[in-house]
């Protein structure tokens, strides 16, 4: 485990214009007091192209993905990932002190995350007036489970409500089977994304301490609820609620997923009508492509004619091996792929060849960590993972003194006093 001294040097050169020039955010400091996924993901993709992101917390209750399933001594994976390219500092915002020390942060910021029950912040004394006074430029993003307004605001929000409550759920089930929840916190990261552009747009007229500041409202519900707006529109217009069709799609035949005949499993999509044809010949069936039931994928989407697609494309797919399938229908330019786990991912190699996978060292640990990269690529401007989640309170010294110009000896007392 390294000293307090090696980590502070490290954060110091991590905090440096050298490390940072190039990147696109270099100069955006975000103050990230979000716990969990929902907003922390926001923040950390604005750490990856070069914003600094100061990571609030709680000094006796910390984040909880710092103690999900630690794989190896000192490593949680969730906590290594969501935490990245992060500096946290621990504060008691129900001490005076710790409440001085938030204000003086806000004060050299351009964004604020927080995803507190709708009202909590306000609770604290940290009201929207309140934050832009000392900050007028202060984009302030606010990620609720159901929103700061309407009757349901105060409730508690987790992703797994929100799923529900979005309609997503319900339809993600088995064809007559359960509804399943997502493997994932789905919710928490399709809202962080849509926080992160909604705090991009407000970036573009603002400007730190000057002008520019705006509250962002975004509820863990909508974001997914969005993902489902033709089918509301197609229940709003005939009056039929949509039902749950499995690996299928309402609107798409075939899309479905299917075992090999060495027991792997794979998706397909070839709705569209050519793509179709090319497919139907290639099984042996060709009389299915001037057969009226099968003409267009309109006439495909009817239940009977549905199964029986279906079924003759999973009879021929249960004939054959994965890898013979994949060639197959490479050749006929019909959409065909394998279902991976991770370990099938960790060994692909187009994951290789785009560096969707990458491999730092923990500078706690020295520990080898392989994760995924940044997720979306800007030419010129690439973003980087720089480092894995630091442990709790690691930036204190750091921050405190040189952006706040706090002594140690003032820095050690705070500490003492439970105000950090």
């Amino acid at each position: 485990m390294k000293s307090r001294e090696d980590i502070n040097r490290f954060i110091r050169a991590q905090r440096s214009e050298e490390v940072l020039s190039g990147l696109p955010l270099q100069g955006i400091r975000v103050l990230d007091m979000a716990t969990v996924v929902a907003a922390p993901y926001a923040a950390t993709l604005m750490g990856d192209f070069g914003a600094e992101v100061i990571k609030i917390e709680n000094p006796r209750v910390p984040d909880a993905p710092r103690i999900w399933f630690e794989v190896k001594p000192g490593i949680h994976p969730y906590w290594a990932y969501l935490g990245r390219n992060k500096f946290p500092v621990t504060l008691n915002l129900k001490s005076e002190q710790g409440k001085k020390i938030f204000l003086a942060l806000v004060e050299k910021s351009d964004v604020l995350l927080e995803n507190m029950r709708s009202g909590a912040l306000e609770k604290l004394g940290l009201d929207m007036d309140t934050l832009h006074k000392h900050n007028p430029g202060l984009v302030i993003g606010r990620l609720s489970g159901f929103g700061q307004t309407g009757p349901y605001a105060s409730k508690s929000g987790f992703g797994t409500l929100a799923e529900g409550f979005a309609g997503f759920t319900y339809l993600n089930a088995p064809r007559d089977g359960d509804p399943l929840n997502a493997p994932v916190p789905l919710s928490d990261f399709l809202a962080s994304l849509h926080l992160l552009v909604a705090v991009m747009i407000c970036l573009r007229d603002q400007k730190r301490g000057e002008k520019g500041g705006r509250v962002i409202d975004i509820s863990l519900y909508e974001p997914l609820f969005g993902l489902f707006g033709g089918e509301f529109i197609k229940y709003f217009l005939n009056n039929e609620v949509p039902q749950p069709l499995g690996s299928e799609w309402s609107l798409s035949v075939p899309r479905n997923t299917f075992k090999t005949k060495d027991g792997k499993w794979v998706t397909m999509t070839a709705s569209v009508q050519r793509v179709f044809e090319r497919l139907m010949n290639a099984i042996g069936h060709p009389e299915m492509i001037d057969d009226p039931r099968f003409k267009t994928n309109e006439e495909r989407l009817k239940e009977k004619n549905r199964r029986v697609v279906n079924k003759v494309i999973a009879e021929w797919i249960e004939s054959k091996s994965l890898e013979d399938l994949i060639e197959t229908c490479s050749q006929l330019d019909v959409a065909l792929g394998p279902i991976y786990n991770m370990e099938d991912i960790a060994k692909d190699p187009h994951y290789k060849a785009r560096e969707s996978l990458v491999e730092i060292e923990d500078p706690i640990t020295e520990t080898p960590i392989r994760m995924p990269n940044v997720p979306f690529r800007i030419l010129g401007a690439q973003g980087k993972i720089r480092f894995p989640g630091l442990p709790l309170g690691a930036a204190n010294e750091v921050i405190l003194e040189d952006l706040l110009g706090y002594s140690l000896a003032e820095i050690k007392r705070f500490k003492e006093m439970g105000e950090i």
